[in-house]
């Protein structure tokens, strides 16, 4: 059965946004007070974060945005090598047994 959906505010930079999830509340704090440390982290390079909120907000989430792609890519090439190696594993263990059904009909 799946999970009720609720309302849960969070408030960034001054703004309040009401969100439909079914994820719990610590779930979504965490979210969004990595959303707020990003947008500091751009305010303290200079950015007026009464002027400039919008721009603060694009930025963070490109910078967001390229944290996943470089995790999703790290990921990809993880995946890669394991299959790679996988691979490398049955083929050796292929031409093991072969080498030893080959003995025992010797």
């Amino acid at each position: 059965m799946s999970e009720e959906s609720k309302n849960i505010t969070v408030n960034i930079y001054g703004q309040d946004y009401m969100l439909k999830t079914t994820a719990d509340n610590e779930y979504i704090e965490r979210i969004a007070d990595y959303v707020k440390s990003k947008m500091k982290e751009l305010e303290e390079t200079g950015l007026d974060s009464n002027s400039q909120q919008l721009k603060i907000a694009v930025l963070s989430a490109m910078n967001i945005a390229d944290e996943l792609f470089q995790s999703m890519n790290k990921n990809e090439n993880i995946i890669s090598t394991i299959e790679t190696k996988g691979h490398s594993f049955i083929e050796y263990i292929d031409e093991r047994i072969k080498e030893i059904e080959s003995e025992e009909k010797e």
